[in-house]
């Protein structure tokens, strides 16, 4: 029996549906920090920033920040594990017949603490920001990198709609600003980046990445969202590991999907998710940003005023983890780097400023949370207003042991070492075959770590020790590279680029007309994974 004839409503209209070419789809991949959005015929998707301005009715008290703050509070954990990479790091050293300079950390600190800016004028400066001033923006709200460039971000309220791979329950008050401000960039990246009339879209399907472990309530309502406010004609929901093999090319993989904000390893087997697999813990690139800014103030970093409050502090420090980061033996050198800090109102400066191990180190805070949670800490799930409207035929499985292997909206997540979540992963995939066929299967995609020189080594190296008892058979840990030199960040979207037009997805597709007659209830019968 096909799911159309199950009585969740007629199968007619997706025979009228042609996504043979995939001009008439759009495929959205929503993240904490970007947005990828295109049609599903396009080699590569559009990325914005997925943030988005607001024009404050009442200008604020202007929030003070000390210029003398670099983090919080050290903890004794993050001193004791800091002095434990640094050792093991010169054990590594030596055992490698690596030559280390003498005195490293006090010639770094030397250099650092003399080191002055050079003034450069805005004449002289090819990347210059053209700042928007308050009184020239004309448009509310300001999306995507428009909104990075607001030069008095006190005039506004900048947020991100969705923080940690779920709702940003930390600067909404209520569900209704969440979705109001999704429904905004989604129709903006529309329009504005793919040139599709908001009045056409009654003739486009859309495929929709949601997370591993996802909210049941969060995926209904961004249904809603594309299906009624938008008025999608036809709708294709997926999980975004799934989508990943499909990008690839892979029957059968870990995946690794490191972002900004979040980590989710699933394993998939035929495009399927294996359910127990599924693990999502809560850190990313940015903690990485957080522990090398930290790091870099210990070193006496130049710029002395730097607060990673400040948006314009914070990507800087990004950008410089995104160039420096390396767990490369070989990089850690003394090594002189310059950067440039450009600020509203104020001439381009330009910073020097020596390095050591700061680059090296601080990736490897996603084996040790310890760290990480010295720097941030989720919010408390559990007293979101999510509550509020989550009716009892929305709910999940409930949680083992209140960790997060399986789903649970309710349930702060905890953190666990990255080389500890795969291994989870993997010994709940099935049987122990299947498990050895994973460990030379596994792929690392996203923004947060996919670029670090030797990170996918380390990754291998530190599997093989977490091995159990019963896998000490296995030979070789493989984490194989995306195909066709693809970037890694948008093997998810590629993935439902492909997935749309396969014959296996004409029976996942939503309309517009059975969501609006059956509601929920339609994504039971026709998504590829378990609701």
């Amino acid at each position: 029996m096909r799911r159309g004839d199950r009585g969740v409503g007629s199968f007619a209209q997706l025979e009228t549906f042609d996504v043979t070419t995939g001009e008439n789809v759009i495929v959205i991949h929503p993240g904490s920090r970007w947005l990828r959005i295109g049609r599903a015929s396009d080699a590569v998707p559009r990325e914005i920033p997925h943030i988005i301005a607001r024009r404050l009715r009442v200008r604020p008290s202007p929030a003070t920040v000390d210029p003398n703050h670099s983090g919080p509070k050290e903890s004794s954990a993050v001193e004791e594990t800091l002095t434990m990479l640094r050792t093991t790091l010169k054990q590594h050293q030596r055992l490698s017949k690596r030559k280390v300079a003498p005195n490293a950390y006090s010639q770094v600190l030397t250099y650092n603490r003399r080191a002055t800016p050079e003034v450069i004028q805005d004449h002289n400066d090819p990347f210059r920001i053209e700042w928007l001033l308050s009184s020239e923006i004309k448009e509310d709200p300001v999306v995507g990198e428009e909104a990075l460039r607001i030069a008095d971000p006190n005039d506004f309220i900048i947020r991100y709609p969705i923080r940690n791979g779920c709702f940003n329950v930390e600067d909404y008050a209520s569900i209704e600003e969440v979705l109001g401000d999704i429904e905004a960039i989604w129709s903006h990246a529309i329009e504005v980046e793919l040139k599709i009339n908001r009045r056409d879209l009654s003739s486009f399907g859309v495929v929709l990445a949601i997370p591993d472990i996802y909210n049941r309530l969060e995926v209904i309502l961004l249904a809603e969202v594309l299906l009624r406010r938008m008025g999608f004609q036809q709708l294709l929901v997926q999980q975004s590991s799934a989508l990943v093999t499909f990008g690839a090319g892979f029957s059968s993989a870990c995946v690794v999907d490191v972002g900004a904000q979040k980590t989710s390893v699933c394993c998939v087997e035929d495009g399927y998710c294996a359910q127990e697999s599924r693990v999502t813990t809560m850190y990313g690139g940015d903690d990485i940003t957080r522990f090398l800014f930290n790091l870099f103030m210990r070193s006496r970093f130049p710029y002395r005023e730097a607060s990673l409050q400040r948006m314009h502090d914070w990507n800087m420090v990004n950008d410089l983890r995104e160039r420096f980061c390396t767990v490369n033996l070989s990089d850690v050198n003394i090594r002189l780097h310059n950067f440039f800090v450009r600020l509203p109102d104020q001439h381009t400066r330009k910073y020097s400023f020596k390095t050591y191990d700061e680059g090296y180190q601080a990736p490897l805070c996603l084996f040790y949370p310890a760290i990480i949670d010295a720097y941030y800490q989720p919010p408390d799930y559990s007293r979101s207003f999510l509550n509020a409207y989550y009716p009892t035929s929305y709910a999940t499985p409930a949680t083992l042991n209140n960790t997060v292997y399986v789903s649970d909206p309710q349930a702060q997540y905890s953190r666990i070492p990255l080389d500890a979540a795969i291994t989870h992963s993997i010994v709940h995939a099935g049987s122990i075959d299947r498990a050895k066929k994973l460990y030379t299967s596994i792929v690392v995609v996203g923004g947060g770590v996919s670029f670090i020189p030797g990170f996918n080594e380390l990754l291998s190296s530190r599997l093989m020790y977490m091995r159990p008892e019963f896998l000490q058979s296995v030979e070789r840990v493989d984490i194989v590279s995306a195909p066709r030199d693809l970037d890694p960040r948008v093997l998810a979207w590629k993935g439902g680029a492909v997935l749309s037009r396969l014959e296996c997805a004409k029976e996942m597709w939503l309309s517009s007309k059975d969501w609006a007659d059956f509601g929920p209830k339609l994504l039971r019968d026709r998504v590829l994974f378990q609701w």
